[in-house]
């Protein structure tokens, strides 16, 4: 099975970043001079002061489940983007199935299949909600950042009903410094970035940053010998902060980013030759099993329901099964028609459609008024504007039209959207220095996406024309609100209860799509075909916290939460009544934690026990529809509720200060995800009828993942350097592709390696990255082999073996 290689050189730069931070690791974060962090002495692990719940605490305190990395530490571990971030993170999963335009991040079991419906995480940069584009993120200019595990609905709204990721940039100060960075790697990567502060008076200073990445990719086009996996970022940005009085500040942010990727890795497994129909002459070096074969302990009978019909073919083709590792770094891809295409109805000249082409400028506002007697408060304003563009052979094998039963059928996809969204915060808080505290607030969203997409080019070559897509807006109105009372001393208690009422609205736009040539799902043949709807989603997000202060440094606490996030509409033309909606999902949460230092805060440990029920579950399933405007027949993925679910497990960091010189840390988190009740069609396909989800291991979870770490850092004899270094060893279990249970992605295995020398305001560093080459998949997901249209699997190879060198000055 082929791989990837290298990068495809576009000739103009259109680019796509976005500034978007997230993160994650050890609970308790290493000594580091950077950040704000607390510690008994040198030796000691420091504890970093967060803001995971709008108010300043050591992280110690904080009645959460939380992981945090300062800038230097992320520096340290090489750690440039989200998913680098979640894999040393015990709970948390972020990927780029689909290249940076597809994140789907699961957070202790819970995940949305669809980039495009709402999150179970949500990323707040600076406090300013972000809806989307953490995989364009460069890790860069960070103070810090902050992962929030569990139900925060009831502070941070919308979209983080199992999760938030707090990034915090560095601000600007009252003395003139900066950074500037070089680096280096295998596969054509480039990057070069700086950040400086610069004070302009008193009471006001500014920051600016930028950044420029180049990745030629390491994976080759088998067709045309182009590279696949190609990135492309320029971002740049200023922060200004002004403070003209004691009770008032304010922060200005503006963002811009641009990226540029080529097609991303990804290969369509191969089914079974069959000859005629019905007949299997060969197995084509398919991993499907056969009609009556058992995989995993569950027994093959593909049966005809609603959607898939059991065809001899169907019986004869089985079902995927198994996982498969990439020994090519090279894989097919239809990529002509993409370099250089013409809407032939406008007349406009689009050039090179391949891959991601996305632009975010996004501009933020945090201001704070301190009133007499310690009350504050905050308004938090964000506006941003985004236009992507997305050019893909979604065949993923090299079949740009289909051919045999998929006969005219396009695998090339081509859309353009535009998004504008805002959103605005008010609270006010209490003085935190009482035993009774409180905060009160109200948030508002709003959306508007639209936008356009063609199946690019016909079997015959002919251009299609860009059509109008489905717009969407979005209200969110959210009053929230805690309160917090401290029984002091005497007794070490604390009581906390927040809550947000939030009410969203989601509606599909009727736009004109064209005049239908074929009856299929809404739409009437000759009659002039759109897609509309309006639902609202209304819940109130609890959540109470008791903790109980053992000692100065060891809190245990309990929490009991609820959460949800909204439904919304498959917004695609073609699909029957049913299928054209989707309901909210709801989680009840319980949370059980210890944090504590030990040995003279040479020893820390955070552990936590989490048991979550889930209702109206959201999750992805394949539909074949057809396009009431060209009459093609399209494979989409749509999301559908297919009933309740219970995830439950346990996650434990612990982090030692060996010696002066030596710090060993380590990670574990155990998740038991399942479905408890529900049905799902595709199921009853391919189990005799039987759609009953019960007992199934939901998606894309890791039964178990790992990480250790050794970090070094000692002088150098007789010089004023200082050597350092870090091995950093993960390891994920088994991850299922769908709710069948018969397609995985294996373990892994991953080891990454550092080794560097600083000075006081240098530092140079050489890395490997998977020094071990790990080959298998990291991602699969049920598929269409593009020609036939039989049931097969589409799979993610992991980013090969990479060594790398990076430089870095302070001033």
């Amino acid at each position: 099975m082929p791989l990837k290689s290298s990068k495809f050189h576009d000739a103009r730069r259109i680019g796509v970043p976005t500034i978007l931070a997230v993160a994650t690791a050890q609970v308790f974060a290493q000594s580091s001079p950077q950040g704000n962090t607390t510690g008994a002495g040198p030796d000691a692990i420091q504890t970093i002061v967060i803001t995971a719940r709008r108010i300043n605490e050591r992280m110690i305190d904080v009645p959460l489940s939380i992981q945090a990395l300062t800038g230097r530490e992320l520096e340290e571990r090489g750690i440039n983007n989200v998913e680098e971030l979640s894999r040393i993170t015990p709970g948390l999963n972020y990927s780029s199935d689909f290249g940076r335009a597809g994140e789907r991040p699961v957070v202790r079991g819970i995940s949305t299949n669809i980039p495009a419906s709402p999150q179970p995480v949500s990323i707040f940069i600076d406090g300013l909600y972000i809806r989307d584009g953490a995989l364009s993120l460069m890790l860069d200019d960070a103070q810090r950042v902050e992962v929030i595990k569990g139900p925060q609905s009831a502070l941070y709204g919308r979209a983080t009903y199992m999760g938030a990721i707090n990034y915090v940039t560095k601000k600007p100060g009252k003395t003139f410094n900066g950074t500037v960075s070089l680096g280096v790697a295998e596969g054509g990567e480039r990057t070069a970035s700086g950040a400086m502060t610069i004070p302009l008076a008193e009471s006001l200073s500014i920051r600016l940053r930028a950044k420029h990445y180049e990745y030629d990719g390491q994976f080759k086009n088998s067709l045309t010998g182009r590279k696949i996996g190609d990135m492309e970022n320029d971002t740049m940005g200023i922060s200004i902060s002004f403070k003209p009085t004691s009770n008032f500040d304010a922060l200005l942010t503006h963002d811009h980013a641009e990226n540029r990727d080529g097609h991303f890795p990804i290969v369509t497994r191969p089914v079974p030759t069959q000859s005629p129909p019905g007949t299997v002459i060969s197995q084509n070096g398919s991993s499907n099993v056969p009609n009556g074969a058992t995989c995993n302990g569950h027994t093959v009978n593909i049966t005809t329901v609603p959607g898939a019909t059991a065809t001899a073919a169907a019986k004869a083709n089985g079902w995927p099964c198994g996982s498969v590792s990439f020994s090519s770094h090279s894989m097919p891809r239809v990529d002509g028609p993409l370099l250089n295409y013409t809407d032939p109805a406008s007349g406009t000249a689009y050039g090179n459609i391949l891959g991601l082409d996305r632009e975010i400028d996004r501009t933020g506002l945090t201001m704070n008024y301190q009133f007499g007697g310690g009350y504050t408060l905050t308004s938090q304003t964000g506006v941003t504007r985004q236009q992507l563009n997305n050019g893909v052979d979604q065949s993923y094998n090299g079949i740009g039209n289909g051919t045999g039963i998929g006969a005219g059928t396009s695998w090339l996809a081509y859309a353009r959207d535009h998004v504008d969204y805002k959103s605005q915060e008010i609270r006010l808080a209490s003085p935190e220095d009482k035993p009774l505290t409180w905060l009160v607030g109200a948030f508002y969203y709003n959306e508007e996406l639209n936008g356009k997409s063609t199946t690019v080019t016909t079997a015959s070559g002919a251009r299609v024309p860009l059509l109008p897509t489905a717009g969407v807006e979005i209200r969110n109105v959210a009053p929230f609100g805690r309160v917090q009372y401290d029984f002091g001393p005497s007794l070490p208690l604390r009581v906390s209860l927040e809550g947000r009422q939030n009410k969203e609205t989601v509606k599909i736009i009727g736009t004109n799509l064209g005049v239908a040539t074929v009856t299929t799902g809404a739409c009437r043949t000759g009659q002039v075909c759109s897609l509309s709807g309006e639902k609202t989603f209304k819940d109130f997000s609890p959540r109470l916290t008791v903790d109980y202060k053992l000692a100065k440094n060891t809190t245990v606490y309990g929490q009991i939460a609820r959460g949800s996030k909204s439904g919304g509409f498959n917004n695609n033309a073609g699909l029957s009544s049913g299928d054209f909606s989707y309901d909210g999902e709801k989680v009840k949460a319980y949370e059980i934690g210890y944090k504590t230092l030990m040995a003279d805060d040479r020893i820390g440990i955070n552990a936590a026990i989490f048991h979550n029920d889930i209702e109206e579950l959201q999750l992805s399933n394949a539909a074949t529809i057809v396009n009431p405007i060209t009459g093609t027949s399209t494979s989409t993925t749509i999301v559908n509720n297919v009933g309740k679910a219970r995830t439950r497990g346990l996650e434990l960091d612990v982090s030692a200060r060996v010696l002066e010189w030596l710090t060993l840390s380590g990670n574990y988190a155990y998740t038991d995800a399942k479905a408890t009740k529900g049905t799902e069609n595709m199921n009853g396909h391919v189990f005799g009828g039987d759609t009953s989800v019960a007992g199934f291991y939901l998606p894309r979870t890791p039964k178990h993942a790992a990480t250790v770490s050794a970090a070094v850092d000692l002088p150098i004899a007789g010089t004023a350097l200082r050597g350092f270094g870090r091995l950093d060893v993960t390891h994920q279990s088994r991850r299922y592709g769908d709710i069948q249970n018969m397609l995985w992605a294996d373990p892994f295995t991953n080891v990454n390696v550092t080794l560097g020398v600083r000075a006081k305001t240098w530092r140079a560093a050489l890395w490997v990255k998977n020094a071990t080459d790990n080959d298998k998949s990291m991602t699969a997901f049920r598929y269409l082999d593009p020609a036939t249209f039989r049931r097969t699997a589409a799979d993610m190879p992991a980013r090969p073996r990479q060594v790398g060198m990076t430089v870095t000055y302070d001033f």
